[in-house]
């Protein structure tokens, strides 16, 4: 059976959203747009944080940058709609990586509902009671370690009936192996040593379903006594996409390490049998398997990207590379936030140089203000305008492969640099690339 993820996406009753590292918003669904009232044309290319409330800004700003730093992160925010409402909502986002680049996929959910019966149960307990008995949301309280409500949602989504339910322990529909967890939790909020929090496990329905959801236990006073109330959230769906990007991203990586190692290692014995002989077809295929060697060396570079950004000695890295070509370097300390993968750029930028301009090289690298500079310059013939435009696309070439340099700046663009391209007075080329320094 073949599943269109379009279609599913867009009939969610989650807002899914997707957006870049400098917050433009490249995909939403028809959730977020009846959420926000802004049209879809609307939102599309909008900054995420235009949608937030100001003083919600930095919340937004926080959540994406651990995101896009590998975490999954949950995050409670208010919005604002076009008509000027603010509202409640609960998101959850992960990093997802398409064409080689970053973005930040986003489940939206709306919780102003939730968040307004919140409000009324610390008012009216009796008054919360009415409204939550026909809400959507399951909710539950837990008072003395057994439970004592339970609304018809959380019926409908446990599978048990509140007889079955009230007067038991939570812990018997609680997954074994979630259950510790959640017990530590539960006794540090009825205690007092924790108020509000939010967090995710596992359930066994009455229909033996394994089912994930996430809950905003607080605590309360119920009918004179500490309780600890929450409203829960059924992101089951969410857990199962997750997992599945895992798995896909898990295979990618082995494919890359079969990749670089059993393919690569069974090149070496064919070279090897290649340079023995001296024809002209073993000439072109050892050749051939060099330029493959290569091609391996430059896909290997993109699964560095994906390591953790940590100060990086550019000038050293540089240098390393610089020398190993007998290209002439000059360069200044500096420090920038980027990985191993500087060194592929650095390499592949020098060797583009060396083959392609039949000038002279120089590579330098400096401190301008807040950035490091890596700049390799040739005294070839230059790049004609009409070129300079394109060099950077997937597949162009002028004789190359048309990977080396669009890898570079995938790898640029990963690490948070900038990349550009210009004229060398009087004659050739200069790449520079751009890295905040610390």
């Amino acid at each position: 059976m073949r599943i269109n993820f379009e279609e599913v996406a867009e009939k969610s009753l989650s807002g899914i959203y997707i957006h870049d590292e400098k917050f433009r918003i490249s995909y939403v669904n028809e959730m977020v747009v009846r959420a926000t009232k802004y049209s879809k044309d609307e939102l599309i290319g909008m900054s995420v944080l235009n949608l937030a409330h100001d003083d919600d800004v930095r919340v937004l700003i926080d959540s994406t940058k651990r995101a896009l730093s590998g975490e999954e992160v949950f995050y409670e925010t208010r919005y604002v709609r076009k008509d000027g409402k603010v509202r409640w909502a609960w998101g959850f986002a992960r990093p997802i990586e398409v064409n080689g680049k970053k973005y930040v996929l986003g489940n939206w959910i709306d919780i102003t509902r939730v968040k307004d019966l919140e409000q009324k149960l610390r008012e009216s307990e009796e008054f919360y009671r009415t409204l939550i008995e026909d809400s959507l949301t399951p909710v539950y309280i837990i008072q003395g370690g057994k439970m004592v409500y339970v609304n018809r949602a959380f019926e409908e989504f446990t599978g048990y009936t509140k007889d079955e339910v009230v007067g038991r322990s939570p812990f018997f529909i609680i997954h074994p192996e979630d259950r510790e967890g959640v017990y530590a939790k539960y006794i540090e909020r009825e205690s007092g040593k924790r108020d509000v929090d939010v967090y995710s496990w596992r359930i066994i329905t009455k229909r033996g379903e394994v089912r994930w959801l996430t809950a905003r236990p607080s605590r309360i006073t119920y009918k004179g006594r500490p309780a600890v109330a929450a409203t829960v959230v059924d992101t089951t769906s969410i857990h199962e996409l997750n997992e599945r990007l895992r798995m896909r991203e898990d295979y990618l990586r082995l494919l890359n390490k079969i990749l670089r190692h059993d393919i690569a290692n069974a090149l070496v014995l064919v070279r090897a049998v290649l340079e023995e002989r001296e024809d002209e077809l073993s000439n072109k295929a050892l050749a051939r398997v060099d330029h493959i060697v290569k091609l391996i060396r430059e896909v290997a570079g993109l699964e560095s990207a994906l390591e953790e950004l940590r100060p990086t000695k550019m000038d050293e890295l540089v240098r390393e590379v610089a020398e190993n070509f007998g290209v002439e370097f000059e360069g200044e300390e500096v420090t920038v936030m980027a990985n191993e993968s500087l060194r592929t750029i650095a390499f592949n930028l020098i060797q583009n140089a060396i083959q392609h301009s039949g000038g002279e090289v120089r590579v330098e690298v400096k401190k301008d203000g807040r950035w490091g500079v890596l700049r390799v310059a040739d005294t070839g013939k230059g790049i004609p305008d009409h070129i300079k435009q394109r060099i950077f696309e997937e597949g162009f070439t002028t004789g190359g492969t048309g990977i080396g340099l669009f890898i570079v700046k995938k790898l640029t663009d990963i690490l948070g640099g900038a990349i550009s391209v210009y004229d060398n007075e009087p004659s050739g080329t200069i790449f520079e690339v751009r890295f905040k320094a610390v």
